[in-house]
């Protein structure tokens, strides 16, 4: 894929991302059919009286799948948003005409990035003022790190 299309319109680098083109969910879905298979939810319903290991496999079932869910194997542009996600960012670059955030005057004050605030905190901000001030050639090397735990 190209730096392009590896662009979100968010200005995040959608190879960064823990969901693009990871194991971890084929590996969930693996996990899920055996378990569904050995009908482990039986034994655990059975089992979590006498300790706490299986009282929330419930809950570990959600993650399970959210996990499977949230896969990405294509970048936003063209699978359509995060782990195909509906994504508000995407809608409204596409309604303007803009090839992402950086090309929008409103920018700065746009409450529309505020959901990847927590997890990815300014590098969506300084990755659109990279693209914005220096173009898109070459700007992932000057990129910041996808996730706050990264820094």
């Amino acid at each position: 894929m190209q730096e392009k299309e590896l662009t979100a319109y968010c200005g995040l680098h959608c190879a960064d991302c823990i969901h693009f083109r990871n194991r971890h969910s084929k590996l969930a879905e693996q996990l899920k059919a055996e378990l569904e298979k050995a009908d482990f939810q039986s034994y655990a319903s059975v089992k979590s009286p006498f300790g706490s290991e299986f009282q929330h496999y419930d809950s570990f079932i959600e993650v399970l799948e959210a996990l499977i869910r949230h896969s990405c194997t294509e970048g936003c542009r063209v699978g359509g948003g995060c782990s195909k996600e509906p994504c508000l960012v995407i809608a409204c670059c596409r309604e303007k005409g803009y090839e992402g955030c950086w090309e929008c005057s409103a920018l700065e004050s746009c409450e529309k990035l505020d959901f990847l605030k927590p997890r990815c905190g300014d590098a969506v901000m300084h990755n659109l003022k990279e693209i914005r001030e220096r173009g898109f050639d070459g700007w992932s090397r000057r990129r910041s790190p996808f996730y706050n735990w990264q820094k």
